[in-house]
């Protein structure tokens, strides 16, 4: 049986799954928020909060939600993909770059990792 906690969180991230779909992006924030309050190991809504933050322009802290996802579920390809072009977006193709390459390490079929690997790996040969 679930606890409290993490049904509290499911219904959150559905919330916020449901504003999102309705491009109410300040709420289904304020919904994801409400999933990891309840329940701190929900690594999609930690996800979700990264998503909405940097298409607000707030990279640093969308970086740091999907580092909490991945804190969660290493795994997470897509995650790796976020920060990597996070990373980019803010000239560190150093770094951006390692980022894709563990996307396409775990998900070789996420065409924008190796897309932003290509790019960036030309802007650090500049």
């Amino acid at each position: 049986m679930a606890t409290t906690g993490s049904l509290r969180a499911r219904l959150w991230f559905g919330a916020g799954r449901a504003l999102t779909r309705l491009r109410w992006p300040a709420r289904a924030l304020g919904a994801f928020r409400g999933a990891v309050a309840a329940d701190p190991r929900h690594a999609q809504a930690w996800s979700s909060i990264g998503i909405l933050l940097a298409a607000r322009g707030e990279n640093e802290a969308a970086i740091a939600a999907f580092e909490r996802a991945l804190a969660l579920e290493p795994r997470d390809a897509r995650a790796h993909f976020n920060i990597g072009f996070l990373l980019q977006r803010l000239n560190r193709h150093a770094a951006a770059v390692d980022r894709f390459k563990q996307a396409l390490a775990i998900d070789p079929g996420i065409e924008r990792a190796r897309r932003g690997l290509e790019a960036s790996r030309a802007e650090l040969e500049t």
